[in-house]
C-alpha cells in the first residue's frame, strides 16, 4: 500500500508531528472531521467555543503528564532546554536494536530493496543515528520510520533514487518553480539556535498553486532532508510555524492527508509547533485537529489568533524573531529569501560536483540567524547580535580607551570569542535584492572594524559632552526618552496628543504647523516631562535641544500620517 495512502490510528498526532503507533485500517479520519467544521452562519460563536475548547484541552495535557514532564516540555517549548548535548552511551545500544527491528519486520519492503541495491547507503551509522535522533532514542519507532521514508522516497523519486542523496539537480523545473513560491522555507534559527520552519496556507493544506501533489511534496521532502543535514538541527529539533493569516488561507483541503502522510516518514524531530490562524474555518478546524493529537504532543502545541502584529508578539515570547516570518509590511509572502537559498543550493551543487568548494570566510550566507552582527556601513539596525555586540563594546569601553595596546588585543580577542559562543558571526553584505547574500569578515578585517567601533563609540560621546550635561539615573515618568524601542510613559503621552491633534496639523500650513508643535511640547513641560535620548554611555541621558525636539515632534506627525494611510 502507497504510504501517502496509508490510513492512520486517530491518536496518533498530524502534521507529520506524530509518535509512532501502529497505524491501522481505520478509514481517513479527517475527511469525517471536516464534515464536522461549522456553517458560516454559525462560526462566530462556535469559534469562541472552539477556541475555549481548544485552550481546555492544551490545559488538560499539561495536567495529565507529571510535573517533572511539564517543566521538561515548557523548557522544550521555549528553548531553554539544552538538547544540543548527546549521550553517546544511549546510541549504541539503540543502534543494536534498531538493526535488530529491522531484521524482523523489512521482509517485502521498500527498505529491503535499497539494502539490496547498497548495503552501506541504508546502514551507514550518522543515516540510521538520524532517525534515532528523530524519535528521541526509540529503536522500534525508528525502524518504523525508516521503512517509511524509503517507501516515500521510492513514491517520490522513483526506485533508482533510493540510495542516494536527493539533490536539487533531482527535481523537474515544476519542482524548483514550486520550491521558488516559498510556501515552505527555512526561516533561520530562533533564539536557542533552533531551526524555524515557516508553512503557508496551513491546517486545511496547500495555497492554490498550478503544481502537482507530487511537485509540492517533493519540493518540501527536498526543503527538510537539506535541513536535517546539520546535526545540531536533528538533535535539537525543528520549530515549527504553521500559517494562515489573510490572504495566506489555503482555499481547499487539498493535500492535508498526504502532507500528513509523508510528515510521519521523514526523520524530523518537531520541537515545537506554533499554529498561527485568524480565519474562522481554519480555527475551528485547528481545535478538531488538536484533539486527535496525543496528550504528549498537545503540550508542545501552542495556537495564536489575530493579525500578523498580534500573531509576531506572540511568537517572540517563545523566542522566534518577528523577522523569522518571510512576510512584507501587508502580509504578503516576501520571496527573496527563498530565491537566495534556492540560489545557493544551485551553487554549492555545481561546486561540489565540479571538486570545488568556496574558502569558509567566503561561503555565501543567505540566512543569518538572531546572534550575528552585521557591518552594513552605518545603517541603524535592531537586531539582536548587533545589540549585543554594543552592549560589549558599552562594557568594555573604559577599560578599552585606557589600556595598552596588549590589552587592548586582548579585549577585541574576547569580544569575537563571546559572539562566537553564542553562534554569531560577524557579517557583511553582498549584492542587492534576490541576489543579496552576506559573507563572514576576515579575521584581519574583522579587528579593524571592531577597533572603529571604539572610536565611534567614543566621538559620539565626546558630541554629547559638548552638546548638554549627561543626566545620571532613570527618566522620570513624564519625560519623553526619543530613539528606538525607547518607551516611558511620557513617550505614550506624546502619541496620545499626536493622535488627538493630527488632523489640525495636517489642514495648517508650514508657518503655522510649529506652533502646535510648541504647544504640544509645553503641553508635556508643564507635567514635569523632559526631551531626552540615550547618551553612549549605559545608564545615561541627555536633554536633547528644543529645535532638535520641535524636529522629532514634527517627524512622529508625519509617520502617523504615513501609517493611517496604510
Amino acid at each position: 500500500m502507497s504510504i501517502l495512502n496509508q490510513s492512520f490510528n486517530q491518536q496518533d498526532s498530524c502534521f507529520g508531528f506524530c509518535n509512532d503507533a501502529p497505524v491501522t485500517n481505520d478509514s481517513r479520519p479527517f475527511h469525517h472531521m471536516l464534515k464536522q467544521m461549522p456553517k458560516e452562519d454559525a462560526l462566530p460563536a462556535k469559534v469562541k467555543q472552539e477556541k475555549q475548547e481548544m485552550d481546555n484541552l492544551l490545559s488538560q495535557a499539561l495536567t495529565k503528564l507529571t510535573f517533572e514532564e511539564r517543566e521538561e516540555h515548557q523548557e522544550v517549548i521555549h528553548g531553554v532546554k539544552d538538547t544540543n548535548i548527546e549521550d553517546e552511551s544511549l546510541l549504541y545500544p539503540a543502534l543494536q536494536e534498531l538493526e535488530s527491528h529491522l531484521t524482523n519486520t523489512k521482509s517485502d519492503s521498500v527498505y529491503e530493496i535499497a539494502e539490496r541495491m547498497d548495503p552501506a547507503y541504508v546502514r551507514a551509522r550518522p543515516f540510521r543515528v538520524m532517525f534515532l535522533r528523530a524519535t528521541e532514542y526509540d529503536a522500534k519507532a525508528a525502524a518504523d520510520r525508516m521503512l517509511r521514508f524509503f517507501e516515500l522516497k521510492d513514491q517520490l523519486f522513483g526506485i533508482d533514487k533510493l540510495v542516494k542523496d536527493i539533490t536539487i539537480a533531482d527535481l523537474d523545473e515544476e519542482d524548483i518553480d514550486y520550491l521558488k513560491q516559498s510556501f515552505t522555507q527555512l526561516a533561520g534559527k530562533d533564539r536557542s539556535g533552533r531551526q524555524v520552519t515557516v508553512h503557508f496556507g496551513s491546517l486545511l493544506g496547500v495555497l492554490d498553486s498550478n503544481k502537482t501533489l507530487q511537485n509540492v511534496l517533493r519540493a518540501q521532502y527536498f526543503v527538510f532532508m537539506k535541513a536535517l543535514q546539520s546535526e545540531e538541527t536533528q538533535i535539537r529539533g525543528i520549530v515549527s510555524i504553521w500559517y494562515a493569516i489573510g490572504n495566506l488561507h489555503a482555499k481547499s483541503p487539498k493535500g492535508y492527508y498526504e502532507h500528513f502522510m509523508a510528515g510521519r516518514a521523514l526523520p524530523q524531530k518537531r520541537a515545537a509547533i506554533h499554529v498561527c490562524v485568524d480565519d474562522m474555518k481554519q480555527s475551528a478546524f485547528c481545535s478538531i485537529v488538536v484533539k486527535v493529537m496525543p496528550a504528549h504532543m498537545r503540550a508542545r502545541v501552542r495556537t495564536h489568533y489575530g493579525s500578523l502584529t498580534e500573531c509576531k508578539y506572540q511568537l517572540s515570547t517563545y523566542g522566534i524573531l518577528p523577522e523569522s516570518l518571510p512576510l512584507d509590511a501587508n502580509g504578503n509572502i516576501n520571496p527573496d529569501q527563498q530565491l537566495r537559498w534556492v540560489n545557493s543550493c544551485m551553487m554549492e551543487e555545481q561546486l561540489s560536483n565540479a571538486g570545488q568548494s568556496l574558502p569558509k570566510a567566503f561561503e555565501p550566507i543567505t540566512m543569518p540567524n538572531q546572534n550575528d552582527v552585521f557591518f552594513t556601513g552605518g545603517q541603524v539596525t535592531n537586531h539582536l547580535g548587533n545589540q549585543r555586540f554594543q552592549a560589549l563594546i558599552f562594557d568594555c569601553s573604559q577599560a578599552y580607551d585606557s589600556g595598552t595596546d596588549e590589552m587592548k588585543r586582548q579585549i577585541i580577542g574576547d569580544i569575537i570569542v563571546r559572539t562566537h559562543e553564542v553562534g554569531g558571526r560577524f557579517l557583511k553584505p553582498q549584492g542587492k535584492g534576490a541576489n543579496k547574500i552576506w559573507e563572514e569578515v576576515p579575521t584581519e578585517n574583522l579587528r579593524k572594524k571592531i577597533m572603529q567601533a571604539f572610536r565611534n563609540r567614543r566621538r559620539r560621546l565626546d558630541a554629547f559632552k559638548n552638546k548638554a550635561t549627561l543626566i545620571v539615573g532613570e527618566p522620570l515618568p513624564p519625560d519623553v526618552v526619543f530613539g528606538r524601542a525607547q518607551r516611558n510613559p511620557g513617550n505614550d503621552l506624546l502619541l496620545r496628543l499626536i493622535k488627538d491633534q493630527s488632523q489640525v496639523y495636517e489642514s495648517l500650513n508650514r508657518g503655522v504647523k510649529i506652533r502646535l508643535v510648541e504647544g504640544i511640547m509645553k503641553t508635556i513641560k508643564d507635567q514635569g516631562g523632559r526631551f531626552l535620548e540615550p547618551a553612549p554611555v549605559k545608564g545615561r541621558w541627555v536633554e536633547v535641544s528644543v529645535d532638535n525636539a520641535k524636529e522629532r515632534i514634527s517627524t512622529y506627525f508625519r509617520n502617523h500620517r504615513r501609517s493611517s494611510k496604510k
